[in-house]
C-alpha cells in the first residue's frame, strides 16, 4: 500500500514540475523569475544588473587655440550668500509659553511628539526650515513608512507651524495652535 502511494506522489511531483516548466517557458516567462533565469530569459530586454555595459564616452576633440580677445574690465565678484542660520529667540518663545529643548525642537509643533520628531530626524528633516518646506504627502510618507502606529497623526498644518517657528514668530504660532486640536 505504501509503495502505491509513493509512486503516485512521485508521478504527481514530476507532472507538476513539467507543467510548471512548460508554463514558464511558453506563457508567463516575460519578466518573471519562475524559470530560474534572469528576467530577460524570453524577451531579449537587457537585464540591468547582468547585461549593462559602462556608458561610452564620446571622443574628445582637442581644442584649437583661441585668439586672445582684448582684455575687458575684470568682472565684479558677487559675494556668495551664506545660508541663513536659525537663531532661536528663547525669550520670545518663553514669553509665548513654549519651552523648546533646542534651537530646532520639532516637538514645539503641535501634533509632533518625541517619536515623530525622531522619525523626521532620521528622514533628514531636523530643522524648522526643513519641515516648513515639506509637503503634506512627503510628511505623510514618513509617517506611513514608520507603520500603522503613526496613522492617527495629521500633518496638515505642521509646515505652517514650522515656518512660524523658523521665523521666531512665537506669538503667532501660539495663536494658531490655540485654534488647532492635535495639529489639525
Amino acid at each position: 500500500m505504501f509503495s502505491c502511494c509513493f509512486w503516485w506522489f512521485l508521478i504527481g511531483a514530476l507532472v507538476g514540475w513539467l507543467l510548471n516548466w512548460l508554463l514558464c517557458r511558453f506563457l508567463t516567462c516575460r519578466g518573471s523569475k519562475c524559470c530560474n533565469k534572469p528576467s530577460s530569459c524570453c524577451d531579449n530586454t537587457p537585464n540591468t544588473l547582468l547585461d549593462s555595459k559602462p556608458p561610452e564616452t564620446p571622443a574628445v576633440k582637442p581644442l584649437a587655440p583661441k585668439a586672445e580677445a582684448p582684455k575687458a574690465k575684470a568682472p565684479q565678484t558677487v559675494a556668495a550668500k551664506k545660508p541663513k542660520t536659525f537663531v532661536l529667540d528663547a525669550a520670545a518663545a518663553k514669553a509665548a509659553g513654549f519651552k523648546p529643548k533646542g534651537a530646532n525642537d520639532l516637538t514645539v509643533v503641535e501634533g509632533i511628539g518625541p517619536k515623530i520628531s525622531e522619525l523626521f530626524n532620521n528622514a533628514g528633516v531636523s530643522t524648522f526650515a526643513q519641515l516648513a518646506k515639506q509637503t503634506v504627502p512627503q510628511m505623510q510618507k514618513v509617517l506611513d513608512d514608520a507603520g500603522a502606529r503613526y496613522k492617527l497623526a495629521k500633518p496638515g498644518t505642521w509646515a505652517q507651524q514650522a515656518a512660524l517657528a523658523a521665523e521666531n514668530k512665537w506669538a503667532e504660532l501660539k495663536a494658531l495652535q490655540e485654534k488647532l486640536t492635535g495639529g489639525v
